[in-house]
């Protein structure tokens, strides 16, 4: 039950700093399904009546999240394929301005990183 409690508060205290890097949630949130799916089964032995509600409650609530982030995820990829073709379409129709603008964005990092 610590483990869970430990894993919200960090992935609260994520959220509220602005977050870490997308595989670092993902790692969280992996970790967050685990540990409820633990306590439910450690739980699914008692007899007691409310235990048992609550219980039931949880596995929906996270199956629920489950559904939820994995479509989010289905819409995440989506849109990214929708960014990548556009791209993929621009530099084929404007190819002397997609080398022109990798250019100057090389020119520019290598002038910062030459300052250093």
């Amino acid at each position: 039950m610590e483990n869970v409690i430990e894993t919200v508060k960090r992935a609260r205290r994520a959220a509220k700093n602005g977050g870490h890097a997308a595989a670092e949630r993902s790692t969280e949130w992996k970790n967050l399904v685990a540990d409820v799916e633990d306590l439910v089964k450690k739980v699914a032995n008692v007899d007691d009546e409310e235990i048992a509600e609550i219980r039931a409650r949880v596995e929906d609530t996270l199956e629920k999240a489950k559904t939820s982030a994995g479509a989010g995820i289905a819409a995440l990829r989506g849109r990214t394929e929708e960014i990548t073709e556009a791209t993929d379409e621009y530099v084929r129709e404007n190819t002397w301005a997609a080398i022109g603008i990798a250019a100057a964005v090389g020119i520019v990092i290598g002038f910062v990183a030459g300052r250093r």
